[in-house]
């Protein structure tokens, strides 16, 4: 029974075993093919890891490309959002931002950027994000010290942000506006330049454009000068030269010539017209330059009718470079200075000056004409064939308007003859003049003389008639003294004798006082009627106007007598205190002269001298005349009349002698008094009169006349 048990376990368990071997080779069957589907797909799945590995090689080499080209690029890259915010950007435009990056990442765009910028951004980022359509903007940023101009690109990235692109446009920008102004100055110079410019199509003739100067040249308006045609505006005669012209402009060839235009109101004008080919949006067209010579061609016939003018003169007119090179001479100066025509430009102006006459030139005559323009006056030419002969020259510098000098011209008149002339005339005016100074200072003289004669008559006539009474007065002045002595003992006499009447007459009288008063009245009229005799006397010394022949007198006597005379002067006055007079004489002998001229003399230097007294003396000073007289060498005496008044000048010095020269104001002096004085010592007595001064130092007249004179 335990063997069936056994056997029937036996057989269960071969059958177990069977089935577990069946399962097992189904499982082995089963995981043989899964092993291969394993081995298939991990086949396929290394097959796949390769490619991708190379895939992702690829990749990472294309990355590194890109962000190699991404570091390289020097525009602007950037990612924000749609606030604006900065989420990313490129490490190369770091330079180029308007804060260093770690500024600026994280950060919004209003948080960066001045407010109206910022704003500006966002629209852009905003219209971007609704409309997925780029868009492209310039802008400007201040960055360091300059404004930076960018052109951007602005693109979708994703739902909710941008890339941002930016280039640095600031040298195109530059260039830009570097056109813009040289198109201004093209289209300044186009309007206001003063020549008429015109481009005309070379098919029709008609006109394209006009500057205003080309529409003013001809009286027309811009718009309707724009409507004519060119038979309109050109002169007739001159219609072949504008097909001349149009044809050389089709070729290429620029055009030279000179025509006539006419204008609005028929007028014709001369004009000069340039022609060059232009090509305008691959068209050609006719650029013509036209210039108003109407003042040229006019100044072109003035300056022939000069050069005929300057041909047929006879003075020498010459033309040289600003170095003195001759470089014109018309036909007198040819045949003057000996000059071919052919040798006109070939030789220097100063070859043509006199040796002595070239310094002159150097150190006077060019200096002036550099600094003045122009210089005149009288030089000495040399011909080729070596004759030298004088001339009335000028010489000009003509300027430019930058007043740089372009060239020299020299009128030169030959004044050989005229001098001749002018040496006769100067010799007759000389002559004249002398005699006509002869005979103002004769006259003058016995005008003077005359005066002199008269006062001498008068002054002597008067003196007589004074002389007598007062020599009665005088003479019975000591017979009236002693016959007062005498009345006045017989009063005290009479006093003696005590009569009863006689002390109320002596109380009523006042005899004490008349015994004393009366000696002293009598003396005072002794004293008056010597000094009226002293005046008499020095008058009659001083009018000696009549005695025409040389007496010998006493100089001191003649000066006392002309001072006594100028006593008034001399005196003490309201406005001036008295005049001392310094006496220092020496012994002279008695003098032959004509008294009274010498006194005339004397009285004109004292009157001058107190005139110049009056006006003024030195600070501290008294007003003071000093007399000294001497003899010199035994043969000659000298008086020295000087003052300590205001002085005078050399100028004046020089002038003091001469006839109707005088400093006094008009109608106080006649200016003769010194010259008739210095023509009494010098002519009349052989004599000198000289006159010392220095101003503030006062003057000093010295009279040196001889003792004995050489006709006595």
């Amino acid at each position: 029974m335990n063997n069936s048990l056994l056997e029937q376990e036996i057989a269960l368990l071969r059958q177990q075993n069977a089935d577990l071997q069946q399962q097992l080779a189904k499982f082995t069957s089963e995981s043989s093919q899964r092993i291969s589907q394993l081995e298939q797909e991990l086949r396929e799945a290394q097959q796949l890891l390769q490619s991708n590995s190379q895939k992702e090689l690829a990749l990472k080499a294309s990355e590194a490309e890109l962000l190699t080209l991404f570091n390289a690029i020097q525009d602007v890259i950037i990612v924000v959002d749609a606030e604006g915010r900065y989420l990313k950007i490129a490490p190369s435009c770091a330079p180029s931002l308007y804060k260093p990056p770690t500024e600026i990442l994280g950060k919004t765009a209003h948080e960066v950027l001045p407010t109206g910028l910022a704003d500006y951004f966002v629209e852009c980022i905003q219209q971007v994000l609704k409309t997925q359509k780029t868009v492209k903007i310039e802008y400007s940023l201040p960055i360091g010290n300059q404004e930076v101009w960018f052109e951007g690109s602005v693109s979708t990235m994703s739902e909710n942000s941008v890339v941002w692109v930016a280039r640095d446009i600031s040298d195109r920008k530059a260039t830009e506006t570097a056109l813009r102004q040289q198109e201004a100055q093209y289209r300044s110079i186009f309007e206001t330049v003063s020549d008429g410019i015109s481009v005309i199509e070379l098919d029709t003739g008609k006109l394209v454009a006009a500057n205003p100067s080309l529409c003013q040249m001809h009286n027309y308006s811009q718009a309707e000068f724009m409507q004519l045609s060119p038979q309109d505006y050109i002169h007739s005669d001159c219609f072949g030269l504008f097909e001349e012209f149009v044809n050389s402009i089709r070729v290429g060839d620029e055009f030279h010539t000179q025509a006539v235009d006419i204008r609005k109101d028929g007028t014709c004008f001369d004009i000069e017209v340039t022609g060059k080919l232009l090509n305008y949006n691959g068209k050609p067209y006719a650029l013509s330059v036209v210039r108003d010579i109407s003042e040229r061609k006019q100044a072109e016939q003035e300056q022939r009718r000069l050069l005929a003018i300057l041909e047929a003169t006879t003075d020498i007119i010459g033309i040289a470079d600003v170095n003195g090179n001759n470089r014109y001479l018309n036909q007198a100066g040819q045949e003057i200075l000996g000059i071919p025509p052919s040798e006109i430009d070939k030789f220097h102006i100063s070859e043509l000056v006199e040796p002595s006459m070239l310094e002159k030139l150097q150190t006077e005559s060019i200096p002036t004409l550099l600094e003045k323009g122009v210089w005149s006056g009288e030089s000495r030419l040399r011909s080729r064939s070596g004759e030298e002969f004088p001339v009335s020259q000028v010489m000009i510098a003509h300027k430019n308007e930058q007043e740089e000098i372009e060239f020299l011209s020299m009128i030169a008149r030959d004044i050989r003859d005229r001098q001749q002339i002018e040496a006769q005339l100067r010799q007759q005016a000389k002559d004249l003049a002398q005699t006509l100074e002869e005979l103002q200072r004769t006259q003058a003289q016995m005008i003077q003389a005359e005066k002199m004669s008269s006062l001498g008559q008068l002054v002597a006539g008067v003196a007589h008639e004074i002389n007598n009474p007062v020599n009665f007065i005088h003479g019975n002045l000591t017979h009236l003294e002693e016959h007062t002595q005498d009345l006045l003992q017989v009063i005290n006499l009479c006093q003696s004798m005590n009569l009863s009447e006689f002390p109320t007459l002596l109380e009523e009288i006042d005899l004490d006082y008349i015994q004393q008063d009366l000696p002293k009245i009598l003396h005072s009229m002794k004293i008056g009627t010597q000094r009226i005799r002293q005046i008499v006397l020095s008058l009659r010394t001083f009018s000696r106007m009549d005695e025409a022949e040389f007496k010998e007198v006493d100089i001191h006597e003649g000066i006392d007598s002309t001072l006594m005379i100028l006593q008034h002067r001399l005196k003490v006055k309201p406005e001036f205190p008295e005049i001392q007079v310094m006496r220092d004489y020496a012994a002279l002998p008695l003098v032959e002269c004509y008294a009274g001229q010498l006194n005339q003399v004397l009285m004109n230097i004292l009157t001058n001298a107190i005139d110049a007294l009056e006006m003024g003396v030195g600070k501290g000073e008294l007003a003071k005349i000093t007399i000294r007289t001497s003899v010199i060498n035994s043969d000659w005496v000298k008086i020295a009349i000087a003052d300590n008044g205001i002085g005078m000048s050399e100028q004046i010095q020089k002038q003091i002698f001469n006839p109707f020269f005088t400093t006094k104001p008009v109608g106080k002096g006649t200016g003769m008094g010194m010259s008739i004085s210095y023509q009494i010592i010098t002519e009349k007595h052989a004599g000198k009169l000289e006159c010392y001064s220095q101003p503030g130092q006062g003057t000093e007249f010295a009279i040196t006349i001889p003792i004995r004179q050489s006709n006595s």
